[in-house]
């Protein structure tokens, strides 16, 4: 793992979001083009995605301060933020309300980097904090996890290219895998149920080095929303400039 200085003074231009919808790419990003140096006071950081289908956007406090201004909605993620080390309740709201949704108390510890990942399960809001553990990235590998949020496909396992071999295989619901190097180059990637049907693909996915990637399997199987179907979703969470 990188040192935390470096990743405290270079994450806030690292995080960007990459769609993936009937294998075609989007981009979009958060870049901060100051490089002055800045003293940093011990913390933990956090990225959190909204990946429940059924919920119109959250505002998320920590302990009583505020962490979002706009609502975050379905497939948007919040780029990693620092907070105070130490036990913090989470607290995910509808917009313009005081009623909680979910929440948690999370312990956040210093010079540690975390993902929060947002669920829905029966209809009911759930969330999990995972530590984020990649190790130093390279120019000829790109690093990625697979996290499963959608509540009804089951175990699933991810094909790269032609490979017979899963990169991840029996990644069940509210369950993240460890981040994998794999040679950066474009790939179709693959999603299969533990039956072997196809759930999802994505095709000329170009994955770059010095990159480290997050997964995501969100939405549901059975669903008559085309906004709700199972699909991919490929979040960078670092960029090593």
């Amino acid at each position: 793992m990188m040192s935390l200085k470096s990743f405290a003074k270079k994450n806030f231009k690292s995080l960007a979001a990459i769609a993936l919808v009937s294998g075609t790419l989007g981009l979009t990003s958060c870049l901060d083009n100051d490089n002055d140096p800045i003293d940093y006071p011990p913390a933990g950081y956090i990225s959190i995605y909204n990946g429940a289908p059924d919920n119109n956007g959250v505002i998320i406090f920590a302990d009583q301060n505020q962490v979002n201004n706009s609502p975050l909605k379905y497939s948007e993620a919040l780029a990693y933020r620092n907070f105070h080390p130490g036990d913090r309740l989470f607290k995910f709201s509808e917009p313009n309300s005081l009623t909680s949704l979910y929440e948690e108390e999370y312990e956040i510890k210093v010079d540690s980097v975390y993902s929060m990942f947002m669920v829905e399960e029966a209809g009911e809001i759930d969330a999990f904090l995972v530590k984020d553990n990649w190790s130093e990235p390279s120019s000829n590998k790109a690093q990625i996890r697979l996290v499963n949020l959608s509540p009804d496909a089951g175990n699933v396992s991810l094909l790269i290219d032609d490979s017979e071999t899963p990169l991840f295989d029996g990644i069940v619901f509210k369950n993240i895998s460890d981040f994998e190097s794999i040679d950066t180059k474009k790939v179709k990637m693959t999603l299969v149920s533990s039956s072997g049907d196809t759930l999802a693909t994505a095709t000329n996915v170009d994955l770059q080095g010095n990159r480290v990637y997050t997964l995501i399997v969100r939405g549901f199987v059975e669903s008559a929303e085309n906004s709700k179907k199972l699909d991919l979703q490929l979040l960078t969470n670092y960029i090593e400039f």
